[in-house]
């Protein structure tokens, strides 16, 4: 089948990736029909607008309509939920009735995220972690990362599913993303949108130890690109003919590095200078401390070190690397935007 008829099933459309990936994949698949899962009634028009054909009003606990509509699609894409197993189990069910019915593997493009690698140093580097990046290229450590890590049961599901053949499984890993989405609603990320609120409501920001804990970091439009580049790989001639390693088709994405303190600070003083906190000055907190200010806040210290090696072999050249200056632009509409 050719990608210009490709029947294509698109989980998470309305989503801060999966929207402004939409507009990206209109044009690299003029001709596909692309069928989504919508849950809200009013922004289907708008969707549709963008470039969905089709729409199935529902939401991911319809997981018979789920596996129906991936039992109808060579390339199934996800950007909904790296953590929903049953979601991902109805997707997969669907996609090895696909393929016992064509005797083709479908293609399966699932969103997972650098969060796999993390650790639980509590806000401080771990000069271990720091020395032993993961790279996506090394297979072995790939498929040795622990089973209880956070989206590794998902991962595991897809892995299993394309080693036994019924799937191309290809698994991105973005880190944290910043920047505003291209979509046709209005979406921002998840991280920094959560701490100025955060922000808001205790008045001030803290740190957790001594702020050197440290993440990859990569801005939306360049991991819209590397979305293209791997989608156009996984349904080129060549891929579609070969057998390889589900690991091989595990993407680790980044484009540079930042400290936590430091994600905090350029927070801090953007809210400051709004007037919407009375100091920029960030208090030291414990993890004990900051789980008493929000359950998740242990996992703003974790560290994540990836290196991008199967994207830059492909030709993947982050543009948006002045992250600071995009960074204090997001957190000043983010404010607008929660003031209006």
């Amino acid at each position: 089948m050719s990608q210009e008829a490709l029947p294509v099933f698109f989980l998470g459309v309305t989503g801060y990736i999966g929207e402004s990936i939409l507009g990206r994949l209109v044009k690299l698949l003029p001709n596909a029909h692309i069928t989504a899962l919508i849950r809200s009634e009013s922004v289907i028009p708008a969707f549709k607008a963008a470039g969905v054909h089709e729409v199935i009003h529902g939401t991911h606990k319809d997981l018979e309509i789920i596996t129906a509509a991936s039992r109808s699609a060579e390339l199934v894409i996800n950007t909904a939920d790296a953590d929903d197993f049953d979601l991902t189990a109805a997707v997969l069910a669907g996609l090895k009735e696909r393929y016992q019915e064509t005797g083709r593997r479908p293609v399966l493009i699932h969103t997972s995220g650098t969060g796999i690698l993390a650790d639980s140093a509590g806000g401080v580097l771990d000069p271990a972690v720091a020395a032993a990046p993961y790279d996506d290229t090394d297979e072995e450590r790939i498929m040795n990362i622990p089973p209880t890590a956070i989206h590794r049961a998902v991962d595991n599901q897809i892995f299993e599913a394309d080693a036994a053949g019924i799937i191309d499984g290809w698994i991105i890993c973005p880190p944290m993303i910043f920047g505003p989405s291209s979509g046709p609603l209005p979406r921002e990320s998840v991280l920094v949108p959560h701490i100025v609120k955060l922000a808001m409501h205790l008045k001030g920001l803290f740190r957790l130890g001594d702020g050197t804990s440290t993440w990859d970091r990569a801005h939306i439009q360049d991991v819209l690109d590397l979305y293209e580049l791997f989608i156009s790989k996984a349904l080129n001639a060549e891929s579609r003919a070969t057998r390889s390693s589900p690991y091989s088709k595990f993407i680790l994405v980044s484009s540079g590095k930042y400290t936590h303190g430091e994600l905090m600070e350029i927070i801090a003083g953007v809210l400051h200078k709004m007037g919407t906190i009375p100091s920029a000055d960030l208090k030291q907190v414990t993890v004990e401390e900051g789980a008493a200010i929000h359950p998740l806040v242990p996992y703003l210290g974790t560290n994540s070190f990836a290196v991008p090696t199967k994207a830059r072999e492909l030709g993947w050249t982050p543009k948006h690397l002045n992250w600071r200056a995009d960074l204090e632009a997001d957190v000043e509409r983010i404010v607008q935007s929660l003031s209006a």
